[in-house]
């Protein structure tokens, strides 16, 4: 498996960018209701789900956006 690389840059207010080399993959942010979990979503604003750890939420988004740009023919 090749390694993916992608980037986590904070932005405003808590929200994190998440990119595939210059592409934006999603955004993790902290959740209000659920103290504790991170907010996935992705490019689109659309919930991908929640995580209890930063950076494996960015990580999940990173290899779905990449999984999406695959010629699975």
């Amino acid at each position: 498996m090749i390694p993916l690389d992608y980037t986590i840059e904070e932005s405003a207010d808590g929200l994190f960018v998440v990119k595939v080399g210059k592409d934006l993959a999603g955004y993790v942010s902290e959740d209000a209701e659920h103290p504790g979990l991170w907010v996935l979503e992705d490019a689109g604003g659309h919930l991908m789900g929640r995580h209890h750890d930063r950076e494996a939420g960015a990580s999940f988004l990173a290899i779905w956006f990449a999984a999406g740009d695959q010629d699975w023919s």
